[in-house]
């Protein structure tokens, strides 16, 4: 944490009211400023002097601080001016995609993830698409994966013609139940679809060593999970191939869309370096057909100047995930699950409650910013009846989507808006008491 955390025993609030703010440079004592609340307050304000007079009346509630479930603006004025100047050069040579910084970013990813290839892409989406085409799965193959995992992790299996095929969510992790994966698989098994939720890895190789046994190989989703560690390495590379989101929101974030994915076999990755580019190995020379994703100059940029401060971010976000769970200890929410060999990096921080929605509601009011992550599993989707798509009953996954909420968990927060987050969740549970 910056700082030593301030104590949590009483809410801080922060209130002000827009009437007020100094336009003088002298320093206004307690008595002025209580004096002028009391006539904001007043239905009338025919009493203020003239440099007040045009100002409209007060609400009757005031302001409150206001802090969003993500601010990406703070991240970015630390990087600004270098990332202006990196942007400029790239503008003046015009080199816009294939350039030096892309090809120095997936060496340095490589390098840093671990694993001997990196293929920068155009988004997340792509890069499990292009795996799957990589692995070669196409139409009447199944691809098992978890319910509770986002649309844009089963719209890839819809695109390349596979059948997807869900299972639930394991009862105190975020990885999937490894009884219903093994209940899963048949001889039209093709791939599983492992997901590294909200920053914590999976136990992939307990999933492994299920997928091994029948010649499966696994696609490790790690979108969410930029520098975690599972079992003293990156969670990425244990499978056979890591399709990886690089989308604004993520830990390791470019400002756009943009994805990468990660193999130690050097075969999988030239041939995503096909598919992402038309096919081309050379300019009009088509290997194969192939598609258009392809990471830009300016993202790569982007990423480049972030990564070497993804460990210290992801720490950050590590220290505020272990101050909420310090002071949720007596609440009656569960918290992110933690495991002695792996390292979650805190990509949102969540509380499952079955106060869920007025708990969201009451943090609104006290202008925190929060989410939901998600709010119904992939078998409740309009779009999967809308594909008659068989119909499930996975009962923790479904209890999950009911009752998780996100709150702000983004490593510039400053230990007051930690400490103000923390107690208002106090201050909603000790009003049920």
């Amino acid at each position: 944490m910056t700082g030593n955390m301030p104590e949590l025993s009483t809410p801080v609030t922060v209130y002000y009211h827009p009437g007020l703010r100094a336009e003088r440079k002298t320093f206004m004592n307690a008595r002025t400023v209580v004096r002028r609340q009391e006539r904001a307050q007043k239905s009338s304000i025919k009493n203020f002097d003239r440099k007040h007079e045009n100002i409209p009346a007060p609400s009757s509630r005031p302001q409150l601080k206001k802090i969003p479930l993500l601010d990406l603006t703070r991240k970015y004025r630390s990087i600004e001016a270098e990332l202006r100047r990196q942007w400029g050069s790239v503008f003046s040579s015009m080199k816009l995609l294939k350039g030096s910084n892309l090809s120095a970013f997936e060496e340095e990813f490589a390098a840093y993830c671990g694993v001997k290839c990196a293929v920068g892409v155009a988004s997340g989406t792509d890069a499990i698409y292009l795996s799957l085409q990589a692995l070669r799965i196409s139409t009447g193959d199944e691809v098992i994966l978890p319910a509770h995992v986002p649309a844009p992790v089963i719209e890839p299996v819809i695109a390349v013609g596979a059948k997807p095929v869900l299972i639930d969510k394991a009862v105190g992790d975020y990885g999937p139940d490894l009884n219903g994966l093994r209940k899963a698989i048949n001889p039209r098994t093709k791939a599983i679809l492992a997901v590294h939720m909200l920053g914590l890895p999976c136990d992939m190789q307990a999933i492994l060593e299920v997928a091994q046994k029948r010649n499966i190989p696994v696609v490790e989703d790690a979108s969410q999970a930029q520098g975690a560690v599972y079992k003293r390495r990156r969670a990425a590379g244990w499978g056979a191939i890591t399709p990886m989101s690089l989308g604004p929101v993520k830990n390791l974030a470019s400002y756009g869309d943009g994805g990468v994915v990660l193999t130690n076999d050097e075969q999988l990755a030239q041939y995503v370096r096909l598919l992402r580019a038309h096919g081309q190995a050379e300019k009009y020379d088509h290997k194969i057909y192939g598609w258009n994703s392809r990471l830009d100059e300016l993202q790569a940029v982007v990423l480049r100047l972030k990564l070497p401060t993804l460990d210290r971010d992801n720490a950050r976000r590590a220290a505020i995930a272990a101050e909420y769970s310090k002071c949720f200890t007596d609440l009656p929410v569960i918290t992110p699950p933690q495991f002695f060999d792996r390292a979650s990096v805190y990509h949102q921080y969540v509380v499952e409650t079955p106060h869920r929605d007025p708990l969201k509601r009451f943090l609104e009011s006290k202008g925190i910013g929060t989410g939901i992550y998600y709010p119904a599993p992939l078998h409740q989707h309009q779009a999967w009846k809308a594909k008659k798509l068989p119909a499930y009953s996975l009962p923790e996954a479904e209890r999950y989507a009911r009752e998780n909420l996100a709150i702000p968990v983004f490593a510039e927060l400053n230990d007051e808006e930690v400490a103000y987050i923390a107690s208002a969740v106090r201050e909603y549970f000790s009003s049920k008491a």
